[in-house]
């Protein structure tokens, strides 16, 4: 083959790629979309076996592709920060990297070997892992998450959460691929039918035992049988660009108030609002003080048995002369510090306790909520977008933070972008909440794909953890979701809606949240381990090479 016969087949795998993540609809795809990229790299080992180059050549063969995939992905990130048109540029060359990785190591272990192509799985899921835990978080893109739209084939991800889904990925491409060369490469041809036929057996077992499993799963799950609550679920509908600032606090109330009337009764036991919804900019010190939290309190009061989960933006005063990476001064003493939050907090009848009726976002946004590697990139927080009033690096909790109230289930409030974070999601049902509300403000985004598979994330938060979610967005989808993935009562997207239903908290802890993300764990130790010993390999043989040249 060419190079352009090669590049083309390359451009074959951004396509699929594309295809398989374009509104997750076609996310069976992605079992097959790895396939060109493992052909190209297949025919450079084996014709090239001796380039040092061939790295490099991959690496050129992947970007242009892999750039295709995250720009049709997630070019809408772009509405909320003008920084974002660097992600599609900066995550195809990191992905490209890591293909790299994996055919360096390919091909100091196993050159020409059928389970080689293992590295690749490796160092996709050690680069999840990454995405999850540094600066620059953006673990959108995680292989797992295409299925997400597809709750019935992924059943098993409350024992091995978003990852299992990356391996499961992996594997399905690596057994087609191995079909694929039965029919490619001359080698393989002449191993006969018996040997395509072989390879077509495990092809279909790699990808139908895990559907099947799952399948099963899905039609035999039962809930446990627990007392319900009645959840409302509201969404105001306001604009982020304009609304948030040209309505007052007050009429902000009064629509959530308008809405949650329409559904709300005396046996309603929560009233969940979205992220940003109440725009006080109170201090957390003094929260009562509040004119929206008093006014909310005064239409709760109608209702015995509600409370009120809903988001806004705070003010946290920290002691005196303490600064943290989110502190700010005030202007006329520079050894005051305070931090700007975006927080959830339960109003009930008593006073609001900072220490149990409201959290902090933890899982910020990179360049929006916080700034990453400050001190090298610092310069770019002016490009930040103002996401209600909280511009920069926000302060966080050190832990998660569950709510309970006397004689109600405990809940877990997940703020927008935690919701992508399975294993943090699952610490606050480790801590035994029972029910999960996701509140987040999508209007950002604007009517793409983003609020969609945001939307479709929270089906796996569900599986995970075997938790009834309930999701409220300032502008949709606004939902409910069993513990086994299923979304109920969505609402469309830039419209006022209410939702109701009874959800039935659940107690039972999977595997998953027990062990949290240990496929990821495993695979980044690994990968590192394999990278190194890769590292000293290649240059014993470059010493060994040396020496038995003639002088």
């Amino acid at each position: 083959m060419n190079k352009s016969k090669l590049f083309l087949i390359s451009l074959l795998g951004g396509v699929l790629l594309s295809l398989a993540w374009l509104d997750l609809l076609f996310a069976p795809v992605m079992l097959v979309a790895f396939v060109p990229f493992l052909v190209v790299e297949e025919y450079l080992s084996r014709n090239l076996p001796e380039k040092k180059p061939t790295t490099r050549k991959f690496f050129l063969y992947c970007y242009l592709p892999l750039l295709i995939w995250n720009f049709t992905t997630t070019y809408w990130v772009a509405y909320s920060t003008p920084l974002a048109i660097a992600l599609p540029f900066v995550q195809a060359a990191l992905m490209s990297l890591v293909m790299q990785a994996a055919h360096y190591c390919k091909r100091s272990f196993a050159p020409n070997k059928e389970w080689g192509n293992i590295f690749f799985a490796l160092f996709f899921l050690a680069f999840e892992y990454l995405h999850l835990h540094w600066d620059i978080n953006f673990p959108w893109l995680n292989l797992g998450n295409s299925f997400s739209k597809y709750p019935c084939l992924v059943q098993w991800y409350e024992y091995t959460g978003v990852a299992g889904g990356t391996l499961w990925i992996w594997l399905c491409n690596m057994a087609v691929f191995e079909l694929v060369c039965c029919f490619v490469f001359e080698k393989k041809k002449s191993l006969g039918r018996r040997h395509r036929n072989m390879h077509l057996a495990l092809a279909t077992a790699v990808v139908l035992v895990p559907c099947t499993i799952s399948l099963i799963r899905w039609f035999t799950f039962n809930e446990e049988d627990n007392k319900s609550v009645q959840v409302v679920v509201v969404q105001p509908n306001l604009d982020p660009y304009s609304d948030q600032y040209d309505f007052s606090p007050r009429q902000v109330c009064d629509r959530v108030i308008e809405l949650a009337r329409q559904k709300a009764d005396s046996k309603t036991d929560y009233i969940v609002c979205p992220e940003s919804c109440l725009q006080d900019y109170a201090w957390e010190h003094n929260l009562e003080a509040s004119p929206s939290i008093s006014y909310l309190r005064e239409f709760e009061n109608q209702y015995p048995k509600a409370e009120i989960i809903a988001g806004m933006s705070s003010r946290r005063l920290l002691p005196y002369g303490v600064k943290t990476k989110a502190a700010r001064s005030f202007a006329d003493n520079p050894y005051m510090f305070y931090e700007s939050c975006n927080i959830a907090v339960k109003i009930d009848r008593d006073t609001i306790e900072p220490q149990s009726n409201l959290r902090h976002k933890s899982v910020l946004t990179p360049f929006v909520e916080k700034m990453p590697f400050k001190s090298v990139l610092g310069f770019l927080g002016d490009l930040a977008l103002d996401l209600g009033g909280t511009v920069g690096t926000l302060g966080s909790d050190p832990e998660a933070v569950v709510f309970a109230s006397e004689g109600k289930p405990k809940t877990a409030v997940a703020i927008c972008y935690e919701s992508t974070d399975g294993q943090y999601i699952g610490e606050f049902v480790a801590k035994g909440a029972e029910l999960i509300f996701i509140i987040t403000n999508d209007g950002w985004w604007k009517d793409t794909p983003g609020h969609r598979q945001h939307a479709a994330f929270a089906s796996l938060r569900a599986i995970e953890t075997r938790r009834p979610i309930a999701r409220s967005a300032n502008t949709g989808i606004s939902c409910f979701v069993s513990p086994k993935g299923e979304q109920s009562e969505q609402t469309a997207y830039w419209q006022q809606a209410v939702i109701k239903q009874e959800l039935v908290p659940q107690k039972a802890l999977t595997f998953y949240v027990r062990h949290g993300d240990y496929i990821y764990r495993a695979s980044a130790f690994f990968a590192v381990m394999f990278f190194l010993l890769s590292f000293v390999i290649s240059k014993l043989r470059k010493a060994d090479k040396l020496k038995i040249q003639p002088k």
